[in-house]
């Protein structure tokens, strides 16, 4: 009996801990960010209590994000992402397709329709295909240039941690600096050509800033200039695009480690130093690659939903961590 109830007041304490410690880091992640550029802006969070209708408070950025989905995963995997990090940036978030639009505008409300671009490429993953998809995302970015800094874009298996990236970003000038920024999914630079690069992979996101995307205007506009650089060289669109820089302008890879793609197996298995989540700029998923917690909402099948609300937990965070916790506690115990 003695033993029963030491297990309840571990398990009441353990609930409180983890409360006061949500509450702590949601104290914290409030971000206050602002950019020491030409024009001034800041960042800040405001919770609902509805996890599927989050507010938030972010004023325009100088940041463009695109999502690249396609008409086999748009239905499965764009409803996550607008309900999570889409809502952090809505107005300057971009969705590129191949499937039929009508699905993704039923997800979003029409202010939004705008912002969704259809494209005529093929769902293989041919060289040609990949790099048309990489084409619309530049012609996004080369329709708004004059509001954007960067381009960021990302796939529809991904986490974006929007207050981290607007935070990492705001270290760099992108009027000043050609920046080519992602992580690579190689050990060693890639070697064709007759020269050594390294190139972000695609699956981790990527970043190109304003100057660099001056610079390259000319080697993706219009979108054939792009696929045909592929094909001459038979690379992938993000091998491509880094093998163009290196070659043409001697422009390398900027590494940034926070930048976490789907072929990163190791990615989630470090359960007691779980930092790398916390600290992770983007997030890639794929098959069993997820975080290594229960997940808290049905049906969330890369835990994306679940990482989000732990990250910036509101009152619906929280009741649907008791509502497991006593679960957990039932089954236990009975």
């Amino acid at each position: 009996m003695l033993h029963k109830y030491s297990s309840q007041c571990l398990i009441i304490i353990c609930f409180l801990l983890l409360i006061y410690s949500f509450k702590k880091y949601f104290e914290n992640s409030s971000l206050k960010i602002s950019f020491n550029n030409n024009d001034n802006y800041s960042y800040s969070t405001s919770k609902s209590s509805n996890f599927n209708n989050i507010s938030t408070d972010i004023p325009i950025h100088d940041i463009l994000l695109v999502i690249r989905t396609s008409k086999n995963t748009q239905s499965m995997r764009m409803p996550v992402i607008i309900n999570t990090w889409f809502q952090f940036s809505p107005e300057t978030t971009y969705i590129t397709t191949n499937g039929d639009i009508n699905v993704l505008y039923r997800l979003l409300s029409k202010q939004y329709h705008h912002q969704i671009y259809s494209t005529k490429c093929n769902q293989a993953h041919t060289i040609r295909d990949l790099c048309c998809h990489s084409a619309s995302e530049f012609d996004i970015y080369f329709q708004n240039k004059n509001k954007y800094k960067w381009l960021c874009r990302f796939d529809d298996d991904q986490y974006v941690n929007v207050p981290l990236l607007i935070d990492y970003l705001k270290q760099f000038f992108p009027d000043k600096q050609s920046l080519y920024i992602g992580k690579p999914s190689l050990k060693e630079p890639k070697h064709g050509h007759g020269i050594k690069f390294w190139f972000a992979t695609y699956g981790g996101g990527v970043c190109f800033s304003r100057l660099l995307l001056q610079l390259i205007y000319n080697d993706v506009q219009p979108n054939n200039k792009f696929m045909e650089g592929c094909i001459a060289t038979n690379y992938p669109d993000d091998t491509h695009i880094a093998y163009i820089l290196r070659k043409k302008y001697n422009i390398n890879l900027t590494i940034e480690n926070n930048f976490h793609h789907h072929i990163e197996g190791n990615l989630f298995t470090n359960l007691t130093n779980p930092s790398n989540i916390d600290q992770a700029i983007t997030l890639g998923f794929k098959g069993n690659n997820v975080p290594r917690f229960l997940p808290l909402i049905n049906n969330d099948r890369y835990h994306m939903q679940t990482l989000h609300c732990l990250l910036y937990p509101d009152k619906n965070c929280m009741r649907l961590l008791r509502i497991l916790l006593n679960k957990l506690y039932e089954e236990k115990y009975g």
